[in-house]
Parts: C-alpha cells; structure tokens; sequence
C-alpha cells in the first residue's frame, strides 16, 4: 500500500501530472497519468494504492498515451488499420493497448478501412491513370483485406477505365517519336498491364483512341532505325547484311513492304 504525498503539474506539459508517494521516510516520485487518469482514478493527496490499483492505473495511462499518438498519427491523413498497428509497434505499444486503441477509434469512425479503401481508389481513378491491378496491389501493402478492397474497385466502372486508358494512349502515342506505330502500341500497350488494366480495357481502348501514324512519319522512323542498324551491320555485305537489316528492322515493328522499300534507296544500295 502507498499513500500519495503530492500531484504536481509537469513544466513542459501541463496535460500531465507527476505522482509522488511516500516511501518510508522519503518521498519519491512514482509516475506520472495525464489528465483524463488523474479524474478517471480521482487521484489526490493522502489516498492510499494498493498494487493492483497501482497496475490498473498504469495499464490506463499507457493506453491513453496510445490513444494519443494515435490521433497524432491520424491527423495529417487518413490511415488503415495495419498502418496505425504498425506505427504503434513501432513505438513499442504493448499488443493488448494496441488492440484496445483500434477498438476505440474504430468506435469513432476514425479507423475504416472500408472508407478509406474508397476514399483511395477515387483519389487514384481522378488524379493518376493506374488501373484496378495496381490499386488493387496497393490496397493490400496497406492492410486493406479483400472484401474491403474489391467494395472500393467496384465504383472504377468499365467505361472509366476505358476513359481513362484511351487518355493514357493519347498522351503517350507521338508520330515524333522515332518509333514505329506498331511498336509505339506495343510499348504502351504494355504499359498499360503495368498499371493495372486488363487486356480486354486496353484491346477497346486502341480501338477508340483514334491514334495513327502517318505514312511520312512511319518511314521516318524507319530510316532513323536503318541507320542505326546499318553502322552495327555495315561490316557485312550481299545476302547477310540484308537479312540482318530486314531482321532488326521488322523487330522494331515495320512491316516488310517499307522496309524492302528504304533499303533498296539509293543510301542502302551496295552497302
């Protein structure tokens, strides 16, 4: 049993307070609650404790301080539930304070994971051009279970995704590019399965998208190409060199009618 000697408000946090007990002839201090524990426990000068009053207080105060970091931790963003546990291990949280600190925000609505699934794929459908893959992925690096993340995918219809896929090809798809049109295609084709959207999205998004290189552009690729296949070729002659262009220059997506075409120029000839 302790008896309290003392409560004194602490310098630098005037939200917590220092407990002091008697212990034999001295005093000494023996721990400090914030304000909230100091009412709850109705601490005072001369109350006695005994050990499990001693433990429950403790056990409240920790959870307070918890509760406390948590809300800090809330309040520049919204966060999962995995994210505030995580964040709470970190600061050495003991798993049961931890477990009652979700409790209690949940209780307030300040750990959804269902709300903050949404919240997230409608900030990603309205501010980047990744697809339901790749938020999907996302959604489970931060916790967010499937039921949960497949609720918030629901609202990125097919016809947003096709929008938002047809913008995607425009933006990237140049006649400047020095490519050819069809391995421009390719590549953002590609680009597109890395975001996330489903091969059936993308085949009706080029499709829709209105894209085309012209014939100029297309032979102006092709003899950017030529000219660098033909400093890595040029050391071979006849049948080779010309099986080689044609080789390297068909992988780069042109078809064979341009390519017979430019390399029967008169540049090419007799190289």
């Amino acid at each position: 049993m302790a008896v309290i000697t003392r409560i004194s408000a602490q310098q630098k946090n005037d939200e917590r307070f220092n407990v002091f007990i008697q212990k034999g002839a001295k005093e000494e201090f023996a721990f400090s609650v914030d304000a909230d524990v100091l009412i709850r426990f109705q601490l005072q000068k001369g109350m006695e404790i005994n050990e499990e009053e001693w433990d429950e207080i403790l056990s409240e105060d920790e959870y307070r301080k918890a509760f406390n970091k948590a809300l800090h931790y809330l309040s520049f963003r919204m966060r999962t539930v995995h994210e505030i546990e995580a964040y709470l291990e970190k600061k050495e949280v003991a798993e049961q304070t931890i477990k009652r600190v979700i409790e209690k925000l949940s209780e307030y609505n300040f750990a959804n994971d269902k709300s903050y699934a949404d919240s997230f794929v409608k900030t990603r459908m309205n501010t980047s051009f990744k697809g339901p893959g790749a938020i999907r992925q996302e959604l489970k690096k931060k916790g967010i279970g499937e039921n949960d993340a497949q609720g918030a995918l629901d609202q990125f219809s097919y016809d947003q995704q096709l929008e938002a896929s047809i913008k995607f090809i425009q933006k990237q798809f140049s006649g400047r590019a020095k490519r050819s049109e069809k391995e421009q295609k390719q590549k953002i084709a590609q680009q597109l399965q890395q975001k996330g959207f489903s091969w059936e999205v993308i085949e009706m998004a080029f499709q829709k998208a209105e894209i085309s290189q012209s014939a100029e552009e297309e032979k102006e690729a092709l003899q950017y190409h030529a000219n660098k296949a033909h400093q890595k070729y040029k050391k071979y002659s006849g049948y080779e060199y010309e099986a080689r262009m044609k080789r390297y220059l068909f992988g780069k997506g042109f078809n064979s009618e341009v390519i017979s075409e430019v390399l029967n120029s008169d540049f090419f000839n007799g190289q």
